[in-house]
């Protein structure tokens, strides 16, 4: 089965589940209004608005260890689905940015909700706002997987590895915020690690490893479903800033050239620096984490890494990754609809345009 067919249907059901769990927690959250009623649409709206990847690979992980999609495993779906939401939000508010999902992110909403969005104190308020949404998601995330039905022992492996690998994203996150704001070079390797503890293993090894569990898998074959989930999210983040500096806004939903503007560690922002000499690097260094930057510059910017190999080589290290994740599939020991559709999932991550 091809990655599109396969996540169609498993979006479906993620999101026929996110509205049943949202709205059996209507009644509770509405007691505390106005922001009862209003935080449960506005994180209904944003995460349905998310590919679902990651849920949709709890469903597969389950599905690989010869397990059956019960309501259990679409839940925990859900649960990674509303956890992605809540560090998306929180993302958006410490990279600055106005736009995700091809609509204002949510701490832009709650400003424009200040009395007086002219005001100066606004944009604080909006921020403050978006805080408290993204941990309700979080927890609300963390409240649905405490009610797994099933297997106990299988539940609460979940759970532990939910906690686990989710306070790990705090640290790549703590890693991307002083890479951010140093002057201090970073190598190669330094950089991968923030891919790696930030988005890679969260957002493929967890999902797949949750479902594995679920669904009954055997131990011995965990650590190589883990380290196949973690080069395809390594490549997704890759693809990722490929399409952040190379890619259309209007399919990204997201700015291009924020990275640049926001002084992000990238393995393109290390390769120009390292490269770029004379008045190209003068007006590199004056434009990279400038938050004014215009498109022209960010032209200039992606015209460079053309210019000098930079986006041939980093496609290299995507491509190498690729390779990894590829022969990672291959040693599975999986029905061959599984390894065909885990294929497909490779494929999708190397060539997708949002």
């Amino acid at each position: 089965m091809t990655f599109d067919s396969y996540f169609r249907k498993a979006k479906e059901r993620l999101r026929d589940d996110l509205d049943r769990f949202l709205s059996a927690k209507r009644k509770d959250m509405t007691r505390v209004e106005p922001w009862g009623r209003d935080v449960l649409r506005r994180l209904g709206t944003f995460t349905r608005k998310g590919k679902m990847i990651r849920g949709g690979l709890v469903m597969l992980g389950c599905e690989m260890a010869g397990g059956r999609i019960t309501p259990a495993v679409v839940r925990a779906g859900t649960a990674s689905e509303l956890i992605q939401s809540g560090l998306l939000i929180h993302d958006d508010i410490m990279d600055r940015d106005a736009e995700r999902r091809g609509a204002p992110s949510i701490h832009e909403q709650y400003a424009r909700l200040a009395d007086g969005p002219a005001r100066p104190d606004a944009g604080h308020f909006g921020m403050s706002m978006a805080v408290c949404a993204g941990d309700i998601a979080i927890f609300l995330a963390f409240e649905a997987m405490a009610g797994l039905p099933g297997p106990a022992k299988r539940a609460a492996a979940v759970q532990k590895l939910f906690a686990a690998e989710f306070g790990l994203v705090g640290l790549g996150q703590m890693l991307d915020i002083r890479a951010g704001t140093s002057r201090l070079s970073l190598s190669e390797r330094e950089v991968l690690d923030i891919y790696r503890y930030k988005t890679a293993r969260y957002s493929f090894s967890l999902p797949l490893a949750a479902g594995w569990i679920l669904g009954g898998g055997r131990d011995p074959v965990l650590p190589a479903i883990q380290r196949l989930g973690e080069d395809l999210g390594l490549v997704f983040q890759i693809k990722d800033d490929e399409l952040g500096l190379f890619g259309n806004a209007r399919t990204t939903g997201k700015p291009v050239g924020s990275d640049i503007r926001q002084g992000k560690r990238t393995l393109y922002s290390l390769a120009l620096l390292d490269r770029a000499a004379g008045p190209a690097r003068d007006r590199l260094e004056a434009v990279f984490g400038r938050a004014e930057a215009t498109d022209a510059d960010i032209r200039f910017v992606r015209d460079l890494a053309d210019r000098l190999g930079v986006r041939e080589d980093v496609q290299r290290i995507m491509a190498r990754f690729g390779r990894r994740a590829a022969s990672g599939v291959r040693s599975l020991p999986l029905a061959e609809r599984h390894l065909e559709t885990l294929q497909s999932l490779l494929e999708y991550v190397l060539s997708r345009r949002s």
